[in-house]
């Protein structure tokens, strides 16, 4: 499977890194970073760090988005760190990213492997935006897009209503749920049940000694945001759910809906919403993640990342 990493690296974006290393399934074409967790310059810090820490130097990194395509630009470091990474701390990376912008890489890739790379966009989906407004026939030439992105019914994380990622960019997430690409959506309903705690990482005592110090460090500090913001015991890791089901979807239960997206809502900005009972007639335009199998998404995730 040819996937494209589109992340805003971000802790649990780092935790799908890792994953996506362990699932021999996934062919990485490229990885391409945007503002979200932090800014862009940060996320891509961060991923040429975490490229060289999982032996990834094969793949190119891409700078992107730098700020929205129209509200101002927001960072989550009160979540994730001055860094990004939390109380991990990785040497500073002896690669480069490449000179391509992220919106062309995506679009050269995609050109050159028409209706075979399914994008995985584990951030704000500008990049992916950016290169559907750039050349709208791409739209055709794109397999599919797994976005770990909004909520249906499960509180928001950046606002009472919405998720952090759409939130980022709620325009560019427009785009793409009008643009006709097969797409998948795994929300915070699925995710927020997905909580990494001190056990898993417990469970990681046989995996590789820096893999598994940098997964505690940076988990720690997550498991405490989560303690003192939301009154939660561990961490959503919300981004390797959307990596695990590329090869195992059977962890989740999908629902076929036509999602729209509040723009202009003075309490809702950024909400998703899914017509459950068709009450609009429009056809479904993404699958949505509604359900999941915690205990056999921890268990993959913990047996995969002890197999580096």
């Amino acid at each position: 499977m040819k996937v494209i990493l589109d992340t805003d690296p971000g802790i649990d974006d780092a935790l799908a890194f890792i994953l996506l290393r362990a699932m021999p399934e996934v062919c990485l074409q490229a990885i391409t970073t945007t503002h979200g967790n932090t800014t862009v310059q940060k996320c891509t810090d961060n991923a040429l760090k975490l490229v060289e820490l999982l032996g990834m130097q094969d793949i190119p990194v891409a700078e992107g988005a730098h700020e929205p395509l129209v509200k101002a630009l927001s960072v989550a470091e009160e979540t994730h760190g001055d860094t990004g990474l939390g109380h991990a701390v990785l040497p500073s990376a002896k690669i480069k990213a490449v000179d391509s912008n992220a919106a062309n890489l995506i679009i050269d890739l995609v050109n050159a492997n028409p209706n075979e790379i399914t994008i995985l966009c584990i951030g704000p989906v500008t990049n992916i935006a950016l290169a559907l407004l750039k050349e709208p026939g791409l739209r055709k030439k794109i397999k599919n897009v797994v976005s770990m992105a909004g909520t249906i019914h499960y509180p928001g994380n950046a606002t009472p209503s919405s998720e952090y990622n759409v939130f980022c960019d709620p325009e560019a997430f427009d785009i793409l749920l009008r643009s006709g690409i097969d797409l998948t959506i795994v929300p915070l309903d699925v995710t927020y049940k997905c909580l990494f705690t001190k056990s898993h990482v417990e469970r990681l005592a046989g995996a590789k000694e820096d893999i598994r110090n940098f997964i505690d460090r940076s988990t720690a500090f997550y498991m405490e945001f989560h303690a003192e913001y939301q009154g939660i015991e561990g961490c959503a890791i919300n981004d390797p759910l959307a990596a695990a089901i590329l090869v195992k979807p059977e962890l989740v239960t999908f629902r076929d809906y036509y999602v729209d997206i509040e723009l202009h809502g003075e309490f809702t900005t950024a909400k998703l919403s899914a017509d459950h009972f068709a009450a609009t007639g429009k056809a479904p335009n993404a699958k949505v993640a509604m359900e999941v199998d915690v205990d056999g998404f921890m268990d993959f995730f913990i047996e995969r990342v002890k197999t580096l």
